[in-house]
């Protein structure tokens, strides 16, 4: 089963962030799903900035870069 983990942030009406969400948040959802990951291990180019689901890398080791989905949700 693919790996998931999604993550509730503050956005505007268009669906841009308040902000946005780094990789070691990523690493950290993951990590509160039970999937211990290092903050440099996932390949994100850019920090999300806007709702939405993503596929982004995870470096396990060299040759496997399994990918996670990271759902972005509204809060509230």
């Amino acid at each position: 089963r693919p790996a998931s983990a999604s993550r509730r942030a503050a956005s505007g009406c268009s669906g841009k962030l308040y902000g946005s969400i780094p990789a070691q948040d990523i690493a950290d959802a993951l990590g509160r799903r039970g999937i211990a990951v290092d903050k440099h291990k996932v390949e994100l180019e850019q920090p999300l900035k806007s709702l939405g689901t993503y596929k982004v890398a995870v470096k396990v080791y060299a040759g496997m870069t399994p990918e996670v989905t990271v759902i972005v949700e509204p809060k509230g």
